[in-house]
């Protein structure tokens, strides 16, 4: 009987956990979705496209393996036979506004050696020499677009032969390359906007030299769009209803909790009192009598004693039943013996 009532007790408790996980999780749900927050909104206020394009092609020097001294795009190339690429380089900038533009562009040449010993780092440039193309060049548009065309020769000849003079003269292994650098910069005053919209783009060509042949690769994005935009900031609001719900689901989920723990403790304090009486019957269930009613003990004059023990060694002398009623469930007890006038007592709990 006791082993059902502890299942059930630990059902219970199980039972009652499940239940205010449940409750708790729902509650703390509702608390953080109490908590909304409004993302801000992103208004456009400049959108732009920006073009580039790159068109060359490769002069030779006069030779007799070529019967066209000038070779088209896309190409392995023989550097002792290239003389000058003619480059021709195009820049469109196309606004949905019209602005008033300030844009500026130059062309460089940047010659760059790094040390090529096989057992150290060919990383580290140990010569670099900068030359200017196009001289800056400094322009006003007025609209939602501007375009820059520019033709221009790059004498690969000439930078080839200082490398390889370079390698020649200190007798050092060497790699190195020619970028010819497009750099345009615009400012656009784009009404709605406070601050100018600056805008920056490089475009990178890069070749071999003092190598046997080369090929030419363009390192930059031929098309980008980009916009500029005005975020408002998030806004925060509570839902008051959801919150209060929450709340209570999770103080009754604590409620709960506590009810469970009070119950466990209570439990294990009736435990103590279950495995004295279960001894008791036990052993002694051929004198003891479980009865359902309480004993009328008014009338008689009671006497308490320490132990059970005592109670036995009444029992032996006077030859009377020892009488047990629970006075409270699962918590106490009492065993009497009746003897003419006297009632003796001894309470378990």
């Amino acid at each position: 009987m006791e082993k059902d009532l502890s299942k059930n007790r630990t059902k219970n408790v199980l039972r009652n956990i499940c239940i205010s996980t449940i409750i708790l999780f729902l509650g703390i749900i509702m608390i953080v979705k109490s908590f909304i927050v409004e993302q801000g909104k992103e208004n456009l206020l400049f959108s732009y496209n920006i073009s580039r394009n790159l068109n060359y092609s490769v002069n030779l020097v006069e030779n007799e393996f070529f019967a066209n001294q000038t070779l088209d795009m896309d190409r392995t190339y023989i550097s002792s036979l290239v003389d000058k690429i003619n480059m021709d380089f195009s820049y469109s900038l196309s606004g949905n506004k019209k602005s008033n533009t300030k844009y500026m562009y130059q062309i460089i040449a940047v010659t760059d050696v790094k040390y090529a010993n096989v057992n150290e780092d060919s990383n580290k440039t140990i010569w670099s020499k900068q030359e200017v193309i196009v001289e800056p060049k400094e322009l006003d548009a007025n609209g939602s677009n501007f375009t820059i065309n520019e033709n221009f020769d790059v004498d690969f000849a000439k930078y080839n032969n200082e490398v390889k003079n370079f390698k020649e003269q200190l007798r050092m292994p060497i790699k190195a390359d020619l970028v010819i650098k497009i750099i345009v910069r615009s400012d656009s005053d784009v009404p709605g906007i406070e601050n100018t919209v600056v805008e920056s783009s490089i475009m990178n060509v890069k070749m071999d030299l003092a190598q046997d042949v080369f090929t030419i690769e363009k390192q930059f994005e031929n098309a980008e769009t980009k916009s500029v935009v005005d975020k408002t900031e998030d806004k925060k609001q509570i839902n008051k209803v959801l919150l209060i719900i929450g709340s209570i689901f999770v103080l009754v989920a604590i409620l709960i909790i506590l009810d469970s723990i009070k119950k466990s403790i209570k439990f294990s304090k009736k435990s103590d009192y279950a495995i004295a009486l279960n001894r008791i019957l036990k052993n002694y269930g051929d004198i003891v009598a479980e009865i359902v009613s309480p004993v009328e003990i008014d009338s008689l004059n009671v006497i308490d004693v320490k132990n059970f023990d005592q109670l036995l060694d009444i029992e032996e002398e006077v030859r009377m039943p020892i009488l047990f009623y629970e006075t409270i469930a699962d918590e106490q007890g009492e065993f009497i013996i009746i003897c003419d006038n006297m009632a003796y007592r001894y309470v378990i709990g």
